[in-house]
């Protein structure tokens, strides 16, 4: 886990929320992501729908990626400029992307590597906006470097640059591609993607705007309503990065990208503890529970942390004003 330390396992029968409290202040600020074999090396080729979630080159996609996030900060990714991680060459290393702002942070407070599949890269680098070099941006976007894009590479452009709802765009996408594939290739050019009849164009105007703001957010102390609220995929289940998204939105650290590694590996640390079949989710009984999960993030959390997040979250919401 790099520079974070792990609870021990031998105490995972004693008081976790006394565990928790005592090693949270103290766990540092580095987040190593999990050596997942389901995302790392992933690419972005055909995408399945089976009406709950998305897979894409055979693994399931982030808990970001479901959400059109960006996987450090977990807000919109149309929001701001995006980034992706390439090599020496400049070519890309994985499908995935950023914002430009919290690439650059992964890059230098992390590593050298994207922090959804481990990929190792030289940079990151910033994606033009199509006004602005509309080259470069397709060049960007071209994952393999084949002066095309396929099925999945198209979607996940638009989750990351087009507030639609893309999961409909994705079930909708064969007969939309007909349109500009006539030939049944496959794959589009650069013309057909972001040209003035692109396909681009008519899925933004086609398909409503669609951008979800999470309002009345109920406190992390009030476990049950919660788990509730943040298991939205309505699996039962919270997964390890479900309850990171969680937690950075309830506190509001969106802007600060030091505080969120920090909040990482905190959950890192509680979960090893809590998920010991290793099936990388807890259910609402074992959140639930005495000195369960919940009393671990409650006591690491709402109790060392709520005074320094709420700051965070009132100076964050003072930047918006301005």
């Amino acid at each position: 886990m790099g520079n974070a330390m792990r609870l021990p396992t031998h105490t995972a029968n004693s008081n976790r929320r006394q565990i928790a409290q005592h090693f949270a202040p103290a766990i540092p600020g580095a987040y190593e992501p999990p050596d997942d074999a389901a995302h790392r090396g992933r690419s972005d080729g055909e995408c399945f729908f089976d009406g709950r979630r998305m897979t894409c080159g055979g693994g399931e996609l982030h808990v970001s990626e479901e959400h059109q996030e960006c996987g450090v900060c977990f807000e919109p990714l149309c929001k701001e400029r995006t980034a992706v991680f390439v090599d020496a060459d400049g070519k890309r290393v994985c499908p995935h992307f950023l914002h430009d702002r919290c690439a650059r942070s992964t890059i230098e407070y992390v590593g050298r590597w994207c922090p959804l599949c481990r990929a190792e890269c030289a940079e990151s680098r910033g994606v033009p906006f199509t006004t602005e070099d509309a080259d470069e941006w397709f060049r960007l976007c071209d994952v393999q470097g084949e002066g095309t894009m396929n099925k999945g590479q198209v979607i996940s452009v638009i989750r990351a640059q087009v507030p639609v709802d893309w999961k409909r765009i994705a079930k909708d996408l064969d007969s939309l591609w007909s349109k500009f594939d006539p030939e049944d290739t496959g794959v589009l050019r650069k013309d057909d993607v972001i040209g003035e009849q692109g396909l681009l164009k008519m899925v933004s105007e086609k398909y409503p705007a669609r951008l979800r703001e999470y309002k009345s957010i109920p406190h992390v102390t009030d476990k049950s309503r919660w788990f509730t609220f943040w298991d939205e995929d309505l699996s039962g289940m919270l997964e390890k990065d479900e309850v990171v998204r969680a937690l950075i939105k309830s506190f509001g650290l969106k802007q600060d990208v030091e505080h969120i590694q920090a909040l990482r590996s905190v959950v890192e640390n509680i979960w090893c503890v809590f998920d010991l079949d290793d099936s990388g989710g807890i259910d609402l009984t074992e959140f639930m529970i005495e000195d369960g999960l919940g009393d671990a993030i409650v006591a690491a959390f709402a109790i060392d942390k709520r005074e320094e997040f709420e700051a965070i979250r009132a100076r964050n919401k003072r930047k918006g004003k301005k």
